[in-house]
């Protein structure tokens, strides 16, 4: 595995970027102002990094991409962001381009206040289902065509509406109707590659029993290994709600069985990659990300040991 550390156009990512050295970073990248990137991938590429592209955008009647609903302008302007999105990353010879599978509905999103202001009704699983295998399949053979990895991510089973990084906003959650993990096994069973964020496969079960959600967490993360290629490390506490949570590796919780992985199951769930050289993994908390870099390399050391 090859840690590394998430990172934007902001000042502060050149800051984490020297005081960690981290040997790979994944770019919250917003293809809609694909310009605010320019010197941050120069930073990259001076140091030799290796390279992801993690895929947000705004469609231009602020709708949010995705591949799962069956309204041609949206699949279609969805897929062309995120070809654009692997053009991006394959001129600038980064490794991959991660994705959300999107939604069985129309959902409007506003990246700055961080909002989904407009859900519609939804669709059954399974047509959006079959919509979005059709539209991943192209996808992933433009991206390989291009020699980018792409990755569909597990997404949590409901949201915050507003502030993602608030935990006072988890206790509003909001159903947008995202694409099961179910969703992204028959990806993986299509030949294509798996973001496995553990905190957002941990909402998947619809449980507030922690063994539960421990279950299936192990069983999704065992079944999904051959096909993963990217690990967002983080770990779910109470509420257990549906809605993920981007918390910091030094919170004491994470000591305890309220943390779901907590540090031990985090390890467990680790091993199952550590003669793996092909898998990429960060962390992604709400801030100091030079600080979580550095425990996520204690907790991975360990998961390396005999």
């Amino acid at each position: 595995m090859t840690l590394g550390i998430k990172v934007g156009p902001q000042k502060q990512s050149f800051i984490d970027l020297e005081q960690t050295n981290a040997p790979f970073a994944e770019v919250w990248f917003n293809v809609s102002r694909a310009d605010d990137y320019t010197e941050l991938f120069t930073e990259l590429k001076r140091r030799n990094m290796q390279v992801g592209l993690h895929f947000w955008g705004v469609l231009n009647d602020s709708n949010s991409p995705g591949l799962g609903y069956p309204d041609q302008s949206i699949l279609d302007s969805s897929t062309d962001l995120m070809k654009k999105t692997i053009d991006i990353a394959a001129t600038n010879k980064f490794q991959y381009v991660n994705i959300h599978p999107g939604s069985r509905a129309i959902v409007k999103i506003d990246l700055d206040r961080m909002d989904y202001p407009y859900v519609s009704d939804p669709i059954p699983l399974p047509q959006a289902q079959t919509i979005f295998l059709e539209h991943v399949t192209r996808l992933d053979r433009y991206a390989k065509d291009r020699g980018v990895v792409l990755t569909v991510e597990t997404v949590s089973r409901l949201i915050p509406k507003t502030d993602w990084y608030n935990p006072a906003s988890r206790l509003k959650p909001l159903d947008i109707y995202q694409l099961p993990v179910a969703s992204v096994q028959a990806a993986a069973d299509h030949g294509i590659a798996i973001a496995n964020d553990f905190v957002h496969t941990a909402t998947d079960p619809a449980s507030d029993d922690p063994h539960d959600i421990w279950t299936y967490l192990l069983s999704t993360t065992q079944l999904l290994a051959a096909a993963t290629r990217l690990i967002h490390l983080g770990f779910l506490v109470p509420p257990y709600n549906g809605t993920d949570n981007h918390d910091t590796l030094d919170n004491p919780v994470l000591a305890t069985d309220q943390a779901l992985p907590n540090r031990q199951q985090m390890i467990e769930l680790l091993k199952l990659f550590k003669t793996r050289d092909d898998v990429w993994i960060l962390v992604e908390p709400n801030g100091r990300h030079t600080e979580n870099y550095f425990l996520a390399q204690k907790i991975l050391a360990e998961a390396l040991q005999d």
